[in-house]
């Protein structure tokens, strides 16, 4: 009889192609393969056979992630579970890591989350710090936060966010709703010689119903233009309004971009986490 499993991952994405496998894309490492690839090499080894893989969404080449979801099912599982995180684990690299891994019920699908939350990273300070710079991105001039604070309220509700994401032929709708939207200020606690008040962490949270390709990457690039007084507060409201995209910004590199946290109703089996739970979820990929 078949099981299915639900497991939640983390990984750095700077050396992938992105979750899916797009062909095999270039990186200063040669052919980039998929985290999608990976893993299911990793299920293979431990379960002795292979079995597709089914995550909460695709994140792009370069993006991170602290909690996507995804499930398999295989025909023959084993009488224990004891010891396959471990052995998931060992199968995959480094910057790909399993945290969670359960049993589910064989209705459950990781592509039925009800909400996600993603989180923009930017780095203010004198120079880049090369050991952040995979997971963030460096901001040559200091952003006004009280202007980014007053844009980001006009993303919030139901909209048509068309203007702002990369449609594709399969895309049935570009309505979206967004719940949460906030901006965060943080000193970088640094060792040494570096003095915190001059490294600060910037962050953009977002938490909604789901996300258009590559629309919290267009959405920073037109904070950007706000936080430098390039634009006002409320592009984001005319551009929503008038569904006009030629206020939208450059799309921000994906370096920033991490996916942290994926939702599911309650009785959809999923155990890691309970829609129910309104608190507002502050968790963050790194310390700050």
């Amino acid at each position: 009889m078949s099981q299915r499993y639900a497991i939640r991952i983390s990984y750095d994405g700077t050396d992938f192609c992105g979750w899916q496998k797009q062909g095999g894309q270039e990186t200063r490492t040669g052919i980039s393969p998929s985290i999608e690839e990976l893993v299911a090499k990793a299920v293979a080894s431990t379960f002795q056979e292979e079995v597709p893989i089914v995550a909460s969404g695709r994140t792009d080449a370069g993006v991170h992630a602290s909690g996507q979801v995804a499930h398999f099912s295989v025909s023959s599982p084993p009488e224990s579970g004891e010891h396959l995180l471990d052995a998931l684990n060992h199968s995959l690299p480094e910057s790909i890591r399993i945290h969670e891994f359960t049993r589910v019920p064989s209705t459950f699908s990781a592509r039925s989350a009800v909400a996600k939350q993603y989180s923009y990273y930017f780095l203010e300070g004198p120079a880049p710090l090369p050991h952040l710079h995979r997971f963030s991105r460096w901001s040559h001039r200091s952003l006004e936060i009280d202007l980014l604070r007053e844009a980001v309220t006009h993303l919030q509700g139901k909209h048509d966010f068309a203007p702002l994401g990369r449609s594709s032929p399969e895309l049935r709708s570009t309505i979206r709703e967004i719940s949460e939207a906030e901006i965060s200020q943080a000193p970088i606690p640094l060792p040494g010689c570096f003095s915190p008040e001059h490294y600060q962490w910037v962050r953009l949270r977002l938490r909604g119903s789901g996300f258009l390709k590559q629309m919290v990457r267009r959405i920073v690039g037109t904070l950007i233009l706000v936080g430098e007084k390039r634009e006002t507060p409320d592009v984001f409201r005319e551009i929503l309004t008038t569904q006009d995209s030629s206020r939208v910004g450059d799309t921000a590199p994906a370096n920033g971009l991490w996916l942290d946290r994926v939702w599911y109703r309650e009785e959809s089996g999923f155990p890691f986490s309970n829609f129910s739970n309104e608190a507002k979820d502050s968790s963050q990929p790194f310390a700050t």
